[in-house]
């Protein structure tokens, strides 16, 4: 398709915007962390309904935190890839990513025909 390379001034708008969002997501990290000491210092759980409810919410936290904890891994990539001069071309083909995409998505790796393929089944993919 041959995209036009995103433009410095872009590269560096959207730099500047991965490292708010990383910083962001670090001070979100610390402060469940703070929290979750805090809790563990509170005391014991009551009843059966205190212990479902703190499993529940649990499980929450560490869904939001490995979430949290993987966009903090996409966001270094794309910060990488900014210092290294690649940031905004695709990881698989090589071709520019679109403009829209990375605006939309600024930590994307790949380009919106590779991320296809790979959110396809992998059986598809063979």
């Amino acid at each position: 398709m041959n995209l036009i390379a995103p433009s410095p001034v872009l590269v560096r708008q959207l730099a500047t915007q991965l490292r708010q969002r990383q910083s962001e997501l670090q001070a979100m990290l610390a402060a469940a962390n703070g929290a979750a000491k805090q809790e563990e210092q509170a005391g014991d759980v009551l009843d059966f309904k205190d212990v479902a409810a703190e499993d529940a919410r649990a499980m929450v936290d560490e869904v939001a935190h490995a979430h949290a904890a993987a966009e903090l891994g996409e966001i270094a990539a794309a910060l990488r890839r900014v210092d290294q001069g690649t940031y905004g071309q695709c990881e698989d083909c090589g071709e520019s990513v679109d403009e829209r995409r990375l605006r939309a998505l600024p930590a994307t790796r790949f380009c919106t025909a590779c991320q296809a393929i790979h959110e396809r089944p992998s059986l598809q993919r063979r």
